[in-house]
């Protein structure tokens, strides 16, 4: 079977689909991506055929400023309900469902599975006659963002010559979700199939001595004041700390005895080995981790991070981990 993986170029949509491409590929189907510049070299890294397909972020932020430059005047938080919407289908989708139809013009697939918030996906692959699965990159969304990407889609299916299906062709035949029954909150239930899938990367969890602190902070949103306060307290010590900053290390930094510092982590690997975790709350980086039985402590700073500390807040009672508002000390909280 040949199979076809698409996800936005984000790290945080594209690694939380790895272990399907990964199984799938041991056994012996052909996989191939469709990936925008910022995560083709990763994939490729992981063996992978990679397919261009879409613009990079940088556009895509620079064409979310021209489409909504209210954005500008508001807060993280403020924005959380139409960012997803107005990036992924405004301004990804347009841009990338050209190219998708290409690629499966040229590797002709039998299926795609693609990330939920790629929405020129399940179109591309409704022209072309493809079955196409969704696959969840955490929470399952609101109901507000799937209404928001399916008004915004409606026009590219209805170009198309397509019936716009409900959520915008996401579950055309099947969904694969990632999120532990128990966080999930109030969001609509989709119909037709569903595959439960383990956040997991199959790394096996290390029984032994668990040892020190592995803090990420991110690869979006790592310019952040609570990030710093976190650095500050990990600097002090004593605790063994492992940090990735999601960008390349500035130089003139020194780091003491007890501080590994790095641009890149593979964090499947450090969830097995750690005693406690602290990242922004990302949906991948939070539900890896805790499928390795690691609590955490989240710092959320945008998007859907906010959603997913509440989550983790109403299932744990701090078992699990605990959360502290973006920019505010983390001192107390870290330390405790």
């Amino acid at each position: 079977m040949r199979i076809l993986f698409h996800a936005p170029p984000l790290l945080g949509h594209t690694l939380p689909m790895l272990p399907l491409a990964q199984a799938l590929l041991g056994q012996g189907h052909g996989v191939a991506w469709a990936a925008g510049e910022d995560t083709q070299a990763v994939l490729r890294g992981h063996g992978f055929e990679v397919h261009p397909s879409g613009p990079g972020r940088a556009w895509a932020m620079l064409e979310l400023a021209r489409l909504w430059p209210e954005r500008a005047t508001l807060t993280a938080a403020q924005q959380v309900a139409d960012l997803g919407p107005r990036l992924f289908a405004d301004c990804y989708a347009p841009a990338t469902v050209g190219d998708l139809l290409a690629v499966l013009d040229a590797w002709r697939p039998d299926l795609v599975v693609h990330d939920v918030m790629a929405h020129a996906a399940p179109l591309a692959a409704a022209q072309r006659g493809v079955r196409s699965v969704s696959h969840g990159f955490g929470l399952p969304r609101p109901r507000s963002s799937i209404d928001g990407a399916h008004a915004r889609m409606a026009r590219l299916w209805q170009v198309a010559g397509i019936e716009v299906p409900a959520d915008s062709g996401n579950h055309r035949h099947g969904h694969v979700d990632i999120c532990p029954p128990s966080m999930r909150m109030d969001e609509p239930v989709p119909a037709g199939p569903c595959w439960l899938l383990s956040p997991t990367s199959g790394v096996a969890r290390e029984m032994g001595a668990r040892q020190g602190v592995v803090a990420s902070f991110g690869t979006v949103h790592h310019q952040q004041a609570a990030f710093d306060h976190l650095r500050g307290v990990l600097l002090q010590g004593p605790w063994p700390a492992r940090l990735t900053f999601g960008r390349p290390l500035d130089p003139a930094l020194s780091w003491p005895a007890h501080v590994h510092a790095a641009p890149w982590l593979n964090l499947a690997d450090e969830w097995a080995r750690c005693r406690v975790g602290a990242c922004h709350g990302g949906a991948g980086t939070m539900l890896g981790a805790l499928a390795q039985g690691v609590p955490l402590l989240l710092l959320p700073v945008a998007a859907d991070q906010f959603r997913n500390a509440r989550a983790l807040r109403a299932v744990s009672r701090q078992a699990a981990g605990r959360s502290a508002p973006g920019g505010r000390s983390t001192s107390g909280v870290v330390s405790s």
